[in-house]
């Protein structure tokens, strides 16, 4: 990182850091809302699942504030905002309240993330940015790999403790981005007045982006949230005890596996074979998910949740680098914010794999989820056809 100017290396450290306080909160977050509302595990999947559908819709617009206004100052913004989201969490005693506050720290996580990744593209030159996405995934996954532990760990003492730790650690992540130099000078008052529906014209007729956002939502189905529907998967077909083995088996994989090599293989990633990129990246998961199909022990699980976790090491910093390719320099927030629509496929996961496992033999949930793979893959490598690659 030393490469790196002040703004990119004190962005980078402030996405650690916000990924470990959403971390922190991870694993105990169900258990608190059902405790604070006395509300059944349905319940509050539900009010889960509706505060991130929210966050994510209001991300479209957020894309659009990011591009009228200064980067580094919504950034800011959106790191009180998740500080006060997670301390209001802690005095919520209604279904509206903790509705609001939850739908407050989604959607100020999907801000930062759009925010950070628009900051990147901007102040980096082309053949530097896969390295940076690249990097600041490998940091994300390091926060989630240390974030949960710490979470259980001081849960203990305090049910509150670990929201009230998560609010404190994103509030001193705001002075990680003062002190330093403002961005360059905006784009001209022309495209800053550009109104909102016309921003969404825009995108709406960009046949590229709505092609590559559908394959990106088939996609992120499938690796989204894979943790869900593995662990859907094991309990169906085994006991409790042999699921919590296996799961923290995969976990550890995951994480050392991406931790360990995204950077390595992201320097590789090439604006120009992106779609070649891409469909190796499907081609990974397919195996993968094939493989958990076959797997019968602890290491043919690893080997699988190997193969799986590189086509996620490459389609990750992959996606986000072929939305940089296509979105002109004053819109970037606004199709990080399109593309961001994606991870609506994350929430569609645990229900598509749920149905398949009550209705149909329990490997057939792989198939149809490698399916929808290849199906996501075809639709983003179809998007590119024909498209130039932009130098902005």
């Amino acid at each position: 990182m030393v490469s790196y100017s002040p703004l990119i290396r004190r962005l980078l450290i402030c996405s650690l850091t916000i990924v470990v306080s959403r971390a922190i909160t991870s694993p105990l977050l169900t258990l608190f809302v059902s405790d604070k509302l006395d509300l059944n595990q349905q319940d509050v999947g539900l009010l889960l699942g509706i505060a991130v559908f929210v966050a994510t819709l209001l991300s479209l617009y957020g894309g659009y504030i990011i591009d009228r206004f200064e980067k580094r100052r919504l950034l800011i913004l959106a790191m009180l905002s998740s500080a006060i989201g997670l301390v209001l969490l802690t005095f919520a005693e209604n279904l509206y309240l903790t509705m609001a506050t939850l739908i407050v720290t989604e959607t100020a996580s999907s801000l930062f993330l759009i925010g950070s990744k628009a900051i990147l593209s901007d102040n980096l030159p082309v053949g530097q940015r896969a390295k940076a996405f690249s990097l600041s995934y490998t940091l994300t996954n390091i926060g989630y790999a240390v974030g949960p532990m710490f979470g259980v760990l001081i849960a203990g003492s305090f049910t509150s403790a670990p929201f009230l730790v998560a609010a404190a650690i994103a509030f001193f992540s705001v002075f990680l981005l003062t002190g330093i130099p403002k961005e360059p000078a905006r784009a001209p008052v022309a495209v800053q007045a550009q109104t909102f529906l016309k921003t969404l014209i825009t995108l709406k007729n960009d046949r590229t982006l709505i092609l590559f956002t559908a394959g990106c939502l088939l996609s992120t189905v499938v690796h989204g949230r894979f943790t869900f529907y593995l662990s859907q998967y094991l309990l169906v077909t085994s006991d409790a005890q042999h699921t919590m083995e296996i799961m923290a088996a995969l976990l550890a994989c995951n994480a050392i596996s991406v931790i360990a090599l995204q950077y390595q293989i992201g320097r590789f990633l090439k604006r120009e074979h992106l779609r070649q990129w891409i469909v190796v990246g499907t081609g990974l998961f397919i195996l993968g998910l094939i493989g958990f199909s076959l797997a019968d022990s602890v290491v043919s699980w690893c080997v699988a949740m190997f193969i799986f976790t590189l086509g996620e090491i490459i389609i990750y910093p992959a996606e986000f680098l072929f939305v940089d390719t296509l979105a002109p320099g004053e819109l970037r927030g606004s199709y990080y914010g399109a593309q961001n629509l994606a991870a609506l496929g994350g929430a569609l996961s645990p229900v598509i794999c749920g149905f398949l496992l009550m209705h149909t033999p329990a490997p057939t949930m792989f198939y149809a989820m490698s399916a929808l793979a290849a199906l996501g893959g075809l639709l983003c490598f179809m998007s590119g056809r024909g498209k130039s690659i932009q130098q902005n």
